[in-house]
C-alpha cells in the first residue's frame, strides 16, 4: 500500500464531510498506512450515547469507513458494506483521542473482508470489527469519484487503472 497519503472526502459525509455542508459531520481525514488506513478521533458531547460515553453508532460508522477505505486502497476500486460486526470491548469515553485502524484481510473476486480496531495511546482496545465489502459497479464508482473532493497530494485510488 502507498503510505502517508490522505484520502479524498465527500463534503456531505457524516464521517469525512465538511462542516459547511454537513454541520453534523465528524470531519475526519483518512490516512493510508503501511498496512491499511487510519484516522484519529476525539468525540465530544455531541457524539455521546450516554453521558461521557461515545454512541455505538458513531463507533460503528468510524470502523465501517476506515475498513471500507482500506479495501478500496488495496484493490483500487470502491466497495459498499455488505455486513459489519462490531465487538464493543469497553465504553469509549468522550474527550479521549483514539486511533481507528482498518486493514484488508481477505480478497475474493466480488468482495473483500477487513478488520478494524479502535485504540488509545496506551493501546487499550475499545472496539473491534470485521466487515464484508462488496465490489461496486464501475459506473457507480465513477459517479462517486466525480463528486469526491481531492486535496493536493490526496491518493486517487483510480489513478493506476
Amino acid at each position: 500500500m502507498p503510505e502517508s497519503q490522505y484520502l479524498p472526502t465527500y463534503k456531505g459525509c457524516f464521517v469525512c464531510g465538511h462542516p459547511d455542508v454537513n454541520p453534523n459531520t465528524l470531519n475526519r481525514r483518512f490516512k493510508v498506512t503501511s498496512d491499511g488506513v487510519e484516522v484519529f478521533f476525539k468525540a465530544d458531547y455531541r457524539q455521546a450515547g450516554y453521558k461521557d460515553i461515545v454512541h455505538g453508532g458513531v463507533i460503528t460508522a468510524l470502523l465501517d469507513e476506515t475498513m471500507g477505505w482500506s479495501v478500496a486502497v488495496e484493490r483500487k476500486k470502491l466497495f459498499v458494506t455488505g455486513e459489519i460486526t462490531v465487538r464493543f470491548v469497553r465504553p469509549l469515553p468522550t474527550e479521549l483521542e483514539v486511533k481507528v485502524t482498518g486493514r484488508t484481510v481477505e480478497n475474493k473476486s466480488r468482495y473483500s473482508v477487513a478488520n478494524g480496531e479502535i485504540t488509545d495511546a496506551k493501546d487499550t482496545v475499545y472496539a473491534k470489527a470485521t466487515g464484508k465489502f462488496f465490489l461496486m459497479k464501475d459506473f457507480n464508482a465513477s459517479e462517486i469519484n466525480s463528486y469526491l473532493t481531492y486535496a493536493k497530494n490526496d491518493l486517487n485510488i483510480f489513478a493506476d487503472e
